[in-house]
């Protein structure tokens, strides 16, 4: 098989050689520089508000890192031809966080709230940070600026854009991130019911279901994976669980489909209004 040429394994079927080549695409793309930022455009803008945290800067390492792990759950279903029974998921979560992410930095048309979310995410990394110098020894932080003073400095540059600085401190949730990710990359459905669930509440199911998988939940294998009882004795059952190609498929559409959002944002945030067609 040539450089970037799609496989395509029978088990996946044609969607997931539809998902093999959006994901070959991304990765050339992702291969090289961002894609400029023009001057009168709205990324340039927020940058001229924020230089030392730039919406276009978070938003594009989101959707490298989500075509990132796409790349290896490509590798590992496509190339390698393996099915884990818990290991794609965790791509899959990794995929879905990021691209969700990058949609839900890009996807305010106004100028304030993509600078209060991207004021949100650099707070947040500052404050896990934190969490990770109180592990290491204090020699191995001197001449290290530390979180709490990165944190102050997120504060102080929220107060100068005229945010609320207790606002860019407070908690960013993965769950509502995808949520209104989601939101805003499929349309509504009429046809929605109690009894069909909204694609907010899919997107949140399956991220629910890949973390259980990266935590060794027993729900997740049991109500997923394909079970096949070996031996029975005394009520205590042995059961082989099987992974499933077309499962995988299924709940990969979500990363993928956020994340062909995300770079339709990017263009369309990077590019100035008044520059030629």
């Amino acid at each position: 098989m040539t450089d970037g040429e799609t496989a395509e394994w029978e088990p996946l079927g044609p969607h997931g050689a539809i998902m093999f080549s959006l994901i070959d695409q991304w990765v050339k793309i992702t291969g090289k520089e961002p894609p400029e930022v023009e001057p009168e455009s709205p990324l340039a803008g927020d940058a001229r508000k924020s230089r030392s945290l730039q919406v276009a800067h978070a938003a594009w390492t989101a959707v490298v890192h989500s075509v990132d792990h796409l790349h290896a759950l490509r590798a590992l279903l496509g190339q390698a031809q393996i099915i884990n029974l818990g290991a794609p998921y965790s791509l899959v979560r990794a995929a879905l966080e990021n691209a969700a992410t990058a949609v839900w930095l890009l996807e305010p048309a106004q100028r304030r709230e993509r600078l209060r979310r991207r004021l949100k995410l650099a707070h947040n990394d500052a404050w896990e940070e934190g969490k990770v110098h109180e592990l290491l020894p204090a020699k191995a932080l001197q001449g290290k600026r530390t979180a709490q003073e990165r944190m102050v400095e997120i504060r102080a540059l929220a107060v100068n854009l005229g945010l609320d600085p207790s606002d860019v401190a407070g908690r960013v949730s993965h769950g509502k991130i995808i949520r209104a990710a989601v939101k805003v990359t499929f349309p509504e459905d009429e046809e929605s019911t109690e009894d069909r669930l909204s694609p907010e509440d899919q997107a949140a199911l399956v991220w629910r279901l890949c973390s259980a998988f990266a935590h060794g939940k027993n729900w997740a294998s049991f109500s997923w994976l394909e079970r096949q009882i070996m031996r029975s004795e005394a009520g205590v059952h042995l059961l082989r669980l099987t992974g499933g190609a077309e499962r995988l498929v299924t709940v990969a559409s979500f990363p993928i489909a956020l994340t062909s959002r995300a770079l339709q944002l990017y263009e369309k945030r990077r590019r100035s209004p008044y520059s030629a067609a």
